[in-house]
């Protein structure tokens, strides 16, 4: 099973756990369009929605349907959106009855889509340099790649969940109950804040793998992007860059 398939079965419907869920973030609306605007950079200098209005877009990684809600509020012409976890493609469906079931490295490139958002999804594979070239190989020339990735500078805050030692770490996760796992959350709340959806989703993923801007950054030059640049960083890399015509 996934290692989100456990974690999406719980944040919501039937099967809900009060301490894992975030109803309001994940709800459809006109928020999820602001929140998008601000974590990817997309300034007032834009044209209203132009950016995404009319353009063929991909959410790779979906999870419940945040950033595709969004896409589809600002006027895409089409929202295509995969997840890994059966679990979350259920809940985005709800937003896009047509998102799917897909494993990233299974891609076949096919430059089609104008706008490929990508949002805290390929440090959590085994290869996430790998992953990166698979998403790339979706845009169209004069598209548009957007990644989220954690930044190696928080890695310290995590208790070696989060970097090079992540695997590893996971060992002592993975022997946890689902029970012993919330209240190991809820301690992590009362020692240093946030919320337990928030520290399950730092412990739950078997890859948690990190990374400095200059990294990512090499990545999009290597792939041929140009125009990189930066959306809101103050906790995480998030950045894009274009596709040459």
């Amino acid at each position: 099973m996934p290692d989100f398939d456990e974690q999406w079965k719980h944040v919501s419907g039937e099967e809900a756990v009060a301490a894992l869920m975030r109803p309001q973030q994940y709800a459809c609306n006109e928020q999820r369009v602001k929140e998008f605007r601000k974590n990817m950079g997309i300034r007032s200098w834009f044209n209203k929605n132009a950016l995404i209005k009319g353009k063929v877009c991909l959410d790779a990684g979906c999870g419940p349907g945040r950033w595709t809600c969004a896409m589809i509020r600002m006027g895409a012409a089409r929202v295509d959106s995969f997840d890994l976890s059966e679990e979350a493609v259920k809940r985005c469906q709800k937003i896009n009855p047509k998102a799917y079931v897909q494993n990233i490295f299974d891609i076949e490139p096919n430059p089609v889509y104008d706008v490929v958002v990508s949002w805290g999804v390929i440090h959590h594979t085994p290869d996430p340099r790998g992953a990166f070239s698979k998403l790339s190989g979706l845009v169209k020339p004069g598209g548009l790649l957007y990644v989220m990735l954690y930044d190696k500078k928080n890695d310290w805050y995590y208790d070696g969940y989060r970097g090079d030692g992540c695997v590893e770490k996971h060992a002592e996760w993975e022997v946890l109950s689902f029970d012993e796992k919330v209240k190991k959350c809820e301690d992590a709340v009362a020692a240093k804040g946030g919320d337990a959806h928030g520290w399950f989703d730092a412990f739950n993923p078997k890859y948690n793998y990190s990374y400095t801007p200059d990294e990512v950054r090499a990545w999009y030059a290597e792939e041929g992007f140009v125009k990189v640049r930066t959306g809101c960083i103050k906790y995480n890399i998030n950045m894009f860059g274009q596709k040459p015509a």
